[in-house]
């Protein structure tokens, strides 16, 4: 809303004195010239000087009407440039006949000079119209571009006529319906994620305070007598109420990924030792379902700079997720290797670092970047899921089952903080064959 009283204000400032000091200059040389013409040719100079005071201010009056229509844009477009050079050209027209009827003393000079003029008159007042049309069928057309767009239909598209401002507004336009059109698609699918989410965290929450609820019922009422059977029953309800601590922290940690607050307070890492901690950490559920840990680190990679216990989580979690669908005699093997090619790590800070953390830069000034290998010999995943592998609650046939247990966010918690680190995350599966998980972190020295 301040660019066009900016414009105003500047056309006043610059161009109105400019536009003034040339008429009254204009005037005045033309009312000296026909004044040393008359001397010459023994005319009336004081019958000149009236009928040029009288033509010039009934000029400067139609201009100044002009000057205070346009800039308020009274009336269509089309006419007001019509009526502008209608209005031009009126003036010339007066200015010339007043003159000429005092210079000219021969009948055929002043009818072949008022031929002349009139020509002049027609032809700059047929191009004139020519050029608003022209210049109002463009405007017209982004106009009803924009209560196309106005009335929801996202895929407007205007033509872009030449390379002139109405072109680059043009190509502006398209640019921003194409923005509202991604931003509304985008918003679409957050709104379908958002229901998807409450579908699924009432699912989730929903079936173990239905277990709760019964077994708290069952040993309330005296049901259950047998002290074996009571044992296995608080079994079953620590289970479920540790099943409901977990589903709560991942969604504060994926609220904090969404909402661009997740802290990381970066730290010099040893890459064995993590890997090391995650195998033992680990291998007490690794045993419990026959699975085999390995662990591999090229020796040259010295000092991961990451915040520990963010990168542990996605350690944790992919972990556990191989371990799960990885059979009896199967083994998941970590591995910390270098990039082949090298890290792409942005040059901006995401949106999930806080910019309080100094060291960020730091990590982003790294020349390379290191890949994490997270492999398994399990049942692999459908090619159907891999696109989704990474959306939340998502669960496939084979890959993230209600059955295998986990909250479903494991993945898409993983995602979020890697990218958080600057790096990128990815999954490669065949079927019966395994799955490889890889995601690139950057190291220092």
């Amino acid at each position: 809303m301040n660019v066009p009283k900016e414009m105003n204000g500047h056309f006043r400032r610059t161009f109105g004195p400019i536009l003034g000091v040339g008429l009254l200059f204009v005037f005045g040389f033309a009312l000296l010239f026909a004044i040393g013409w008359i001397n010459t040719h023994g005319q009336n100079t004081a019958q000149l000087v009236r009928y040029l005071l009288i033509s010039g201010s009934v000029s400067i009056g139609l201009v100044v009407a002009a000057l205070f229509w346009l800039q308020r844009g009274l009336g269509r477009l089309w006419i007001q440039a019509t009526l502008t050079y209608t209005i031009g050209v009126g003036v010339a027209v007066l200015n010339v006949f007043t003159t000429a009827g005092l210079m000219f003393s021969s009948d055929q000079d002043y009818w072949i000079l008022t031929l002349l003029l009139l020509f002049a008159a027609v032809m700059s007042v047929g191009l004139g119209y020519i050029l608003t049309y022209t210049i109002v069928r463009r405007v017209t057309a982004l106009h009803e571009g924009a209560q196309a767009l106005a009335s929801g239909k996202l895929d407007t598209h205007v033509t872009a006529i030449g390379r002139d401002e109405l072109a680059d507004l043009a190509n502006e336009f398209n640019r921003m319906a194409q923005q509202l059109a991604r931003s509304s698609a985008e918003r679409t699918r957050l709104e379908a994620a958002r229901r998807d989410l409450i579908a699924s965290v009432s699912h989730d929450l929903r079936t173990p305070l239905t277990s709760l609820r019964g077994m708290t019922e069952a040993i309330a009422d005296g049901l259950v007598q047998d002290r074996a059977m009571m044992q296995r029953y608080l079994t079953t309800m620590r289970s479920q109420i540790d099943h409901l601590s977990d589903l709560i922290d991942d969604l504060f940690e994926l609220s904090q990924i969404d909402a661009g607050v997740l802290k990381l307070e970066l730290q010099r890492i040893t890459p064995g030792d993590l890997v090391s901690d995650t195998i033992e950490a680990m291998r007490p559920q690794a045993n419990a379902h026959g699975v085999v840990l390995l662990g591999s680190v090229d020796p040259d990679i010295k000092a991961l700079l990451v915040a520990p216990q963010k990168v542990e989580r996605v350690f944790y979690n992919l972990v556990t997720n191989a371990i799960r669908h990885t059979p009896s005699d199967g083994a998941v093997t970590i591995a910390i290797r270098h990039a082949e090619q090298g890290c792409d790590i942005p040059d901006t800070q995401p949106e999930h670092q806080s910019s309080e953390q100094s060291m960020y830069e730091r990590a982003l000034q790294a020349p390379h970047c290191v890949i994490v290998e997270i492999s398994d010999t399990g049942e692999g995943i459908n090619p159907e899921d891999l696109p989704h592998i990474f959306d939340r609650f998502y669960r496939g046939e084979k890959s993230r089952s209600r059955a295998t247990g986990g909250t479903g966010l494991g993945l898409a918690i993983a995602k979020g903080i890697v990218e958080a680190h600057g790096g990128c995350i990815w999954i490669e599966s065949t079927l019966q064959q395994g799955t490889c998980v890889r995601f690139t972190l950057p190291y220092t020295t």
